[in-house]
């Protein structure tokens, strides 16, 4: 059984080239964004690294028993992502390069994640979308601590800074989780030149859309009516 879903990525209007990646593989049941950074070639370089790193882990491991195991394998394929995008600055001499990275599987009516940066998994209900995923970006910790007000959290000077990514440092930490997916809910994983500029209500309705194809695309157009300053990655997975 495979389960409808479609991706779209776009450059948005203010950068030369792409450097999110994002993939599906169907067959596992398996789905991934990345946002890279470090600079013309490098960001994208990471990105594509990340996922291919994701897709050896998975790809080539025993089917997992039961979602505790999924969590770990999903967590490992994180770990493996930040090993190959660290391997791979070296051998090509691109120093500073990282990426975000958030990749699903889905079990069943249960969504199992794994999850470092600020890409995010939204649980779209017909009447609600949660964000499944924690930002781990500078303005994240500062709405934690009270000092931004969670409405104001997009619009602060920080809101780019990570602190955490896949390929920045030798170790690191990836969110692992799980939830039930209600019937007639979807899954979104978006890179953050989509939520930082598309209200959190108007993404909501685009990806509600009866058409998974046609409200991708109007959520990647409604970012680059607000300038389409970044990347954008819309990706879609009607469990």
């Amino acid at each position: 059984m495979s389960y409808p879903w479609t991706l779209v990525t776009d450059t948005g209007r203010l950068r030369e080239n792409n450097e999110d990646a994002g993939q599906a593989w169907p067959d596992l049941h398996l789905f991934a964004v990345a946002d890279g950074m470090g600079g013309h070639v490098g960001g994208e370089v990471a990105s594509h690294v990340a996922l291919q790193a994701v897709f050896d882990v998975v790809g080539h491991a025993p089917k997992p028993r039961n979602a505790t195991q999924e969590e770990e394998l999903l967590g490992a394929a994180a770990i493996a992502a930040n090993d190959a995008v660290l391997r791979e600055a070296d051998v090509r001499e691109l120093g500073g390069m990282g990426t975000t990275l958030t990749v699903l599987r889905v079990r069943n009516r249960t969504v199992v994640a794994s999850h470092v940066g600020d890409t995010r998994l939204y649980l779209v209900k017909p009447s609600e979308m949660v964000q499944l995923t924690k930002d781990h970006n500078m303005v994240a910790l500062l709405v934690e601590a009270g000092a931004v007000k969670p409405e104001d959290a997009h619009l602060h000077p920080d809101r780019h800074l990570l602190t955490r990514a896949i390929g920045t440092h030798r170790k690191v930490e990836p969110d692992t989780l799980r939830a039930l997916i209600p019937r007639g809910a979807r899954l979104l994983l978006s890179s953050d030149g989509l939520h930082d500029v598309v209200p959190v209500p108007e993404i909501h309705r685009l990806a509600s859309d009866t058409s998974m194809e046609r409200g991708a695309r109007a959520m990647i157009e409604a970012a680059n009516r607000e300038g389409g300053p970044d990347n954008i990655t819309v990706l879609l997975v009607e469990p």
